[in-house]
């Protein structure tokens, strides 16, 4: 059977694990990104590389750096049925805004993907037992935040707020009400939302599976043992796991979007009602795609397979009680909370691999520059012509 080409959108781990789960199915595998310094093109598994000019997928809102993308995706010599997996929203909502013309080359799922990148209108749509309180930030007058420490302000969609506050969410009580305003300058407040914070004893867990028209196919479990930022954020310490009461809420959501494609929907246990409510949904693969695959489930593998032959071989099995790190962000993250551990001698490392070393080489060699670099403003993007290869090199 011949493998369908993977095209990763992005970098840095994230990009790094779509890779090798793409690798480890015998699919060629590009990489598309805007970066300088870009951890994939160290990767042994990349078949070629395209590098956009610095801040391209930063500014996937306005038509040049869009329009820009759309064309370094349409020549690359890849063929129908390709597979574009990108590494955040942002670059989600552009495929899908583009699919009409995408699909010459890749495929990409006929889906209302707006009601789940949308986090207010993915709210909406649960069913009231498994909805976590929420609500718009121009709504804030009208709604009880008597208790502030209780709530967050998060993005509503894509990655504006990230990028005005460079935080993923902001406690809602450390945000008085002048700095709330001067955000919502920049920001419209309805483009904003306020998510009440579940205080609980047990970890976020994430029911990450492939699926087609909402059957699920392959499915994974992990729970966060820690993230950043503390109790909203992105795992750092993972534990493979399985809660079996899980599988038929993240399919009734799956079914009622009648999703095709990688997804992860998040659960937090609510103690008060004894329940599991959902967070929120990514439509797309996410940092720890890789532990996965390395636990037996490359869901990125049953992707390509069925665009490729149209079939689908329905497995949920994994290995659980396996646990994976990314060490760059995991040790700040227990100086941030005062907590060392030490880790497993089996511990899965999230850019460490022994067939494919370089990626982590490059990372710690080559950290304090990789941080600066994304720390720098960035331009906007004009006509310049982008740099082109191929291979890792």
């Amino acid at each position: 059977m011949q493998r369908a080409a993977a095209v990763v959108i992005g970098n840095h781990s994230q990009g790094l694990g779509i890779v090798r789960s793409a690798a480890a199915a015998g699919s060629p595998v590009w990489v598309v990104n805007d970066a300088v310094l870009t951890l994939t093109r160290f990767s042994r598994h990349v078949s070629g590389y395209r590098r956009l000019p610095r801040g391209t997928l930063r500014q996937l809102d306005e038509a040049p750096a869009a329009e820009r993308l759309l064309s370094a995706l349409l020549e690359l010599p890849v063929e129908y049925p390709s597979l574009l997996l990108g590494v955040d929203e942002d670059i989600t909502r552009f495929v899908h805004a583009n699919r009409a013309t995408l699909r010459q080359r890749f495929f990409v799922p006929d889906m209302r993907l707006e009601r789940i990148y949308d986090k207010y209108a993915f709210s909406s749509l649960l069913p009231p037992d498994l909805r976590i309180d929420t609500w718009l930030g121009n709504d804030c007058s009208t709604r009880d935040v008597s208790t502030p420490s209780r709530f967050i302000l998060k993005g509503r969609q894509g990655s504006s707020f990230r990028n005005i506050t460079g935080q993923k969410a902001l406690h809602l009580d450390r945000i008085g009400t002048k700095a709330r305003n001067e955000l919502f300058e920049r920001i419209p407040p309805h483009q904003v939302i306020v998510q009440e914070i579940i205080e609980s004893d047990r970890p976020v867990v994430s029911v990450c599976s492939f699926s087609v028209d909402g059957r699920i196919a392959g499915l994974f479990q992990y729970e966060k043992l820690r993230q950043h930022p503390n109790r909203f954020g992105t795992g750092t310490y993972l534990r493979s796991t399985r809660i079996p009461a899980l599988d038929p809420l993240a399919e009734a959501i799956l079914r009622s979007l009648a999703f095709t494609g990688i997804s992860e929907i998040e659960f937090i246990h609510d103690p008060r009602t004894r329940t599991y409510k959902v967070v929120e949904m990514n439509p797309r693969t996410w940092k720890s795609v890789h532990f996965a695959t390395q636990c037996g489930q490359n869901l990125v593998a049953r992707f390509l397979t069925f665009i490729a032959t149209g079939t689908i071989s329905s497995d949920r099995g994994y290995t659980r009680d396996r646990f994976w790190v990314d060490l760059a962000t995991d040790i700040p993250q227990m100086f941030r909370e005062r907590k060392l551990w030490g880790y497993r001698r089996d511990l899965l490392e999230c850019t460490w691999e022994r067939s494919d070393p370089w990626p982590a080489v490059a990372l710690w060699a080559l950290f304090p520059f990789i941080a600066i670099e994304d720390r720098l403003p960035v331009r906007r993007v004009g006509r310049a012509r982008d740099e082109r290869g191929s291979g890792a090199s």
